[in-house]
């Protein structure tokens, strides 16, 4: 059963703790919506703690068609901006098209021609085949959309891997082809198979809880390193905590550090906020408060308001001011907090998390959420904006005993 928004796992949850707890949210409504139950998917993705641009997506194509709700189009066309503006090259081909055609909004061919170009830059390859149609003159809305399905088989039978990953989102949701899970885990394993890390990193999470596939954590995780050896800061994410908690591989602390390294020196600001915290507990490797102030500082400067607060606390802890009247350090600063903890007591499991205690203090972690199906990270603008997930930090706390 698929957790919240693509949840695959709890990073740092102890090795005995068997079963991840049950969350609802996005990649559960991504399976409803693959069975056809719209009622399902709409719960599970309509709700307001969960405005992922891949939610925000896929209710927009359920009220543009009227998928288990009255149809919308100004509504849907809405929502399917609001995920394009979030940068998610599926929701930017989708405006696109809408542009072109004056769908919900006014036609604009110049618009149209700058999303295309945005989500063919993203991966999207029924946009290249759309800047091809446009480039020669549209025949209209139905021969166009037959067009591309045509451009992007045969980019598919011909072993691209863009166009191999975009015929299964096509599958998935139905654009031009039937809605067909078999065809889509089908070109999510030739896409992985000729080199894309988004099909890989997909079918990694799929294998973790069994969506569409029987459920295996080794395959999980031999996906999980195949796209994580080719560069994908999500991949490596995942792939440390699998180490971390043993989950189709055996227990290895030191790689799992390893792995969430890599993604922290990607830019990758949850990496960076749980690199931060693993250097703070001395877990997988040596205590370096020092370099995990440096990793909370960049994770902090990206926006992520957890690794925010860990620095406001440490400053707190630091100076014995009050919290409300803390501000964020200056970034430029290397804030050096004096945590000469006493020996490390057992580990606990406390809620969802688990409680490391350090004589003066205690560090608090639960899980990094994955998420989404197929949307952009948290990366700065000069990263890599083709990556497949974003993982939103979990909450890591420091608990002091002043």
């Amino acid at each position: 059963m698929i957790r919240s928004a693509l949840i695959l796992l709890t990073l740092l949850l102890l090795a005995g703790l068997s079963a991840p707890p049950a969350f609802a949210g996005v990649f559960e409504g991504v399976g409803a919506y693959r069975k056809g139950d719209f009622a399902a998917a709409h719960a599970e993705l309509g709700g307001e703690q969960d405005r992922s641009p891949l939610a925000r997506y896929l209710l927009g194509i359920m009220y543009l068609r009227g998928e288990g709700v009255p149809r919308d189009v100004t509504k849907g066309v809405a929502l399917v901006q609001e995920a394009a503006a979030n940068g998610y090259s599926s929701a930017q081909y989708a405006l696109a098209v809408c542009c072109l055609y004056g769908t919900g909004v006014a036609r604009d061919l110049t618009r149209a021609r700058q999303l295309l170009a945005a989500a063919a830059a993203g991966s999207d390859f029924r946009a290249v085949a759309y800047q091809r149609i446009v480039k020669k003159g549209s025949h209209g809305e139905k021969r166009d959309r037959t067009a591309m399905v045509e451009t992007v088989r045969k980019a598919a039978r011909a072993r691209n891997p863009d166009a191999r990953y975009t015929l299964a989102l096509m599958h998935l949701i139905g654009d031009g082809v039937p809605k067909d899970a078999v065809q889509e885990i089908y070109w999510y394993e030739a896409a992985a198979a000729t080199g894309s890390t988004r099909a890989s990193f997909t079918l990694a999470q799929m294998y973790y809880y069994g969506e569409g596939v029987p459920r295996s954590e080794q395959k999980a995780v031999s996906y999980a390193r195949l796209a994580a050896e080719k560069g994908h800061a999500g991949a490596m994410f995942f792939l440390g905590a699998l180490y971390y908690q043993g989950r189709g591989v055996t227990v290895d602390k030191a790689k799992a550090v390893f792995w969430i390294r890599k993604a922290a020196g990607l830019g990758y600001a949850e990496a960076q906020h749980a690199l931060g915290m693993l250097l703070f507990s001395g877990e997988g490797g040596a205590v370096d408060k020092v370099e995990g102030v440096k990793w909370l500082g960049k994770a902090a400067r990206q926006g992520d308001e957890g690794a925010r607060e860990v620095l406001r606390e440490l400053v707190a802890f630091k100076g014995g001011m009050p919290r409300e009247t803390l501000a964020i350090p200056d970034p430029q600063a290397t804030p050096r907090p004096d945590l000469e903890g006493k020996a490390e007591r057992a580990a606990r499991i406390e809620g969802k998390g688990v409680v490391l205690d350090k004589g003066e203090f205690s560090l608090k972690f639960s899980g990094p959420d994955l998420t989404d199906i197929d949307t952009p990270p948290s990366l700065p603008s000069s990263a890599d904006k083709s990556l497949l997930t974003r993982l939103k930090g979990g909450k890591f706390e420091i608990i002091f005993r002043k």
